[in-house]
């Protein structure tokens, strides 16, 4: 699992060839994949399919850590 960790209101964008799942492990994040927006809930994954590009973004005060598997 790949780590990533943002900086409060850093946003970062990605897509990887395989289906992936994020996960937040601490701190608050949103999640956006074309039409689709979401408040990461810790510790819950949300599946991404393949080639397509999603969003994080840290909503919180502090920096968090999202889980990236695929």
């Amino acid at each position: 699992m790949a780590k990533i960790i943002l900086e409060p209101n850093e946003t970062f964008e990605h897509f990887h060839s395989e289906a992936s799942s994020t996960t937040l492990l601490s701190g608050s994040a949103h999640y956006r994949m074309d039409d689709i927006e979401k408040e990461l809930e810790l510790d819950v994954p949300v599946l991404t399919p393949p080639m397509k590009s999603h969003i994080l973004t840290n909503t919180g005060s502090m920096e968090c850590v999202i889980g990236c598997s695929h």
